[in-house]
């Protein structure tokens, strides 16, 4: 029998739907996860402080297909209609710093849409007031995540901060840029959780996207607000 009071049961409930706790964290709380009650308790009795997790880095290396996929991958060049041999690169610019805890997924369903095309989720991707994230992002987020595997403390990569904390699941997609095959079809890039750790894909666009395969965008000021 609990010795809490029904109305401070349901002020808690209250306040953490209001700070944005999903599902996953009131269970993790439940459980004790990782320790995390006793850490709270020792906040509320002024004995510790809390110190935010750096989600930032560096976006200072460019994705090059044909090094990172293989030979004759290459940027999609003009429209999504040509042959992607020529016209300007089909590639969103990305800033030098990003900031990962102000990163949202992105489905691009409207109404009661349950999946929506590759190229019509592309068009609505570019349209969106928040910003896709592209090659630079996706190398910079898989580097992290070797770095910190080959170290032994894979749970300290930014992918593994994200998904444990629920602001991703185990798929995000890339939107910013779109690849192209040997064989001349349209792709973007993917990482996804699978058994113990990450890895990477390439996905058609040719194809119906459901809610199950967001898109990553930094959300823009306007948004956020």
């Amino acid at each position: 029998m609990s010795q809490y009071l029904e109305g401070q049961t349901h002020q808690l409930a209250e306040a953490l739907q209001e700070h944005g706790f999903t599902a996953a964290n009131v269970t993790a709380l439940g459980q004790n996860s990782n320790g995390v009650l006793d850490q709270i308790k020792l906040i509320l009795l002024g004995l510790a402080t809390v110190i935010q997790a750096c989600l930032k880095l560096a976006l200072d290396k460019v994705f090059n297909p044909s090094e990172f996929i293989g030979s004759d991958w290459k940027i999609w060049k003009g429209p999504a209609d040509g042959d992607g041999l020529e016209g300007d690169e089909d590639c969103v610019p990305e800033p030098d710093v990003v900031d990962f805890e102000q990163i949202v997924m992105e489905t691009h369903l409207q109404g009661k849409e349950t999946s929506v095309h590759g190229e019509e989720k592309m068009r609505r991707a570019r349209a969106s007031q928040n910003k896709q994230l592209a090659g630079k992002a996706f190398l910079a987020l898989w580097n992290n995540w070797l770095a910190c595997k080959n170290a032994g403390k894979p749970e300290d990569s930014i992918l593994e901060r994200l998904r444990k904390s629920g602001k991703i699941g185990n798929v995000i997609y890339f939107f910013g840029l779109a690849l192209r095959s040997p064989v001349g079809s349209r792709l973007v890039l993917c990482l996804y959780f699978y058994g113990e750790g990450w890895n990477w894909s390439c996905h058609w666009l040719d194809g119906h996207w459901g809610a199950g395969s967001p898109s990553v965008a930094l959300a823009s000021v306007k948004a956020q607000s």
